[in-house]
């Protein structure tokens, strides 16, 4: 299984900001740094992405679904999901590129202090910013590329960006939570459980392995997911591992039988049953339909 085809991950790499773990660009400058015959391809993100636009419209794609761009549009592309940029004449924005362990500070206190207002988990994968909030985004993405501009960043200037870095997340903070209102216990469960299975979906969990990861019961597992999402504990899990299938179906050059050897299938037939059960049409359809969309 070493010897499979992966998906194109994209880290963070930038040696003269990785004392700061955060780099501000807009949407011209980075399609300028991609060659052409990447520009359009699907990667995995190995960091957080933020993509907020200031003028045009378009689209972006995270994980098969497109998504509409325009003026104070957000898009979040968390670590480990598949998007594809999308370019189109007049779109402009910016992109904040952060290393996730960036996101918050090191001291405990101010750990919980921020992750309580920033409330990141519950953030959805696009909202919009009302004028307040772009005009305070649009001041301090300013501040921050000044810092971030100098040919070297000593310490003063590495803590002063990550503390923009900070403030620009919490001015996003208030259009995702006007979006997305405080979620419940079991809303927070099934986000966990969640980024469980982004960790553990290439071993294809049972729901009694999941339930112990998230030290709780499968019961509560279980209802938690039929009164959140209508599905039970199982139907989720197999639709995660459905998405990974789609990833690396359409993604990379791999055959239907490889990408069941990595998702742990005993016969390629069993995963094909599932895949048609879960997605409605074959892997081979599935790969033709999403050639003809792109």
């Amino acid at each position: 299984m070493s010897d499979q085809p992966r998906l194109r991950e994209t880290r963070f790499v930038n040696e003269r900001l990785s004392s700061v773990g955060v780099e501000l660009l807009q949407l011209s400058e980075l399609f300028a740094r991609v060659p052409a015959h990447d520009l359009g391809a699907p990667e995995r993100v190995a960091f957080c992405l933020v993509l907020v636009i200031s003028a045009g419209r378009g689209d972006h794609v995270v994980d098969f679904k497109r998504v509409g761009l325009a003026p104070g549009t957000v898009v979040v592309v968390q670590p480990g999901a598949v998007h594809q940029w999308q370019p189109s004449p007049g779109l402009e924005g910016d992109v904040l590129l952060i290393e996730p362990h960036r996101i918050r500070p090191t001291a405990q206190a101010s750990v919980d202090a921020l992750a309580g207002l920033l409330r990141l988990d519950d953030w959805p994968a696009c909202f919009a910013l009302a004028d307040r909030e772009r005009g305070h985004w649009q001041t301090l993405c300013d501040l921050l590329r000044n810092e971030l501009a100098q040919p070297r960043l000593d310490e003063l200037s590495a803590a002063t960006a990550r503390e923009l870095q900070q403030c620009l997340l919490l001015v996003l903070a208030r259009g995702a939570q006007q979006a997305a209102p405080l979620a419940t216990g079991q809303e927070l469960l099934c986000r966990r459980m969640a980024r469980a299975l982004d960790q553990l979906v290439m071993s294809r969990p049972s729901v009694e392995t999941l339930a112990g990861h998230l030290r709780v019961s499968a019961s509560t597992l279980h209802r938690a997911c039929k009164t959140m999402l209508g599905l039970s504990a199982k139907e989720v899990v197999d639709r995660r591992v459905a998405l990974e299938a789609q990833r690396l179906l359409v993604h990379i050059q791999v055959t239907a039988a490889a990408v069941s050897e990595q998702l742990g299938f005993s016969e390629p037939t069993n995963f094909l049953k599932f895949f048609k059960r879960c997605v409605g049409v074959t892997p081979e359809q599935f790969r033709q339909v999403q050639r003809v969309v792109r």
